[in-house]
């Protein structure tokens, strides 16, 4: 039986972490690291990042919509706010899929949680100069 080399799960999981969140958001991420959470960052990087993210079984724009509805869900925004980022920087999910999964958000979550998702939106939306007015316009 020959052997088949692992693959190196750090290194795939900081290649696919810094494609994510941007080279910034990570080097502020390992620069705050410390003996309490070395092992928690190590881990996240290989295991999120390295055997989840990396994988391309699931494509990265339902990787990221999966993730927003899941981090909704639990009700952890500051998270929903960097999966929402990403999603529009990085994995390109179109803007009236991220209204759609708003929608299925709030209706499944409730009002509270779907207000705060589309408040976290619209911020974010504006800041990026995403023209709200014309998403149905613009995308089909």
């Amino acid at each position: 039986m020959s052997e088949t080399k692992k693959p190196d799960l750090m290194e795939i999981g900081e290649k696919t972490r810094r494609l994510m969140m941007g080279d910034e958001y990570v080097d502020t991420m390992l620069a705050k690291r410390d003996d309490l959470d070395t092992e928690w960052q190590d881990f996240l990087t290989s295991q999120l990042w390295g055997r989840t993210w990396a994988r391309g079984i699931i494509d990265k724009p339902t990787l990221s919509m999966i993730n927003m509805a899941m981090l909704a869900g639990r009700n952890c925004m500051d998270e929903f706010e960097i999966h929402l980022r990403a999603a529009l920087k990085t994995t390109g999910v179109p803007v009236i899929q991220i209204r759609e999964l708003l929608m299925h958000i709030a209706l499944y979550c409730g009002a509270p949680i779907g207000r705060e998702v589309f408040m976290i939106a619209r911020r974010v939306f504006t800041e990026y100069g995403i023209d709200t007015k014309a998403i149905d316009k613009t995308e089909g």
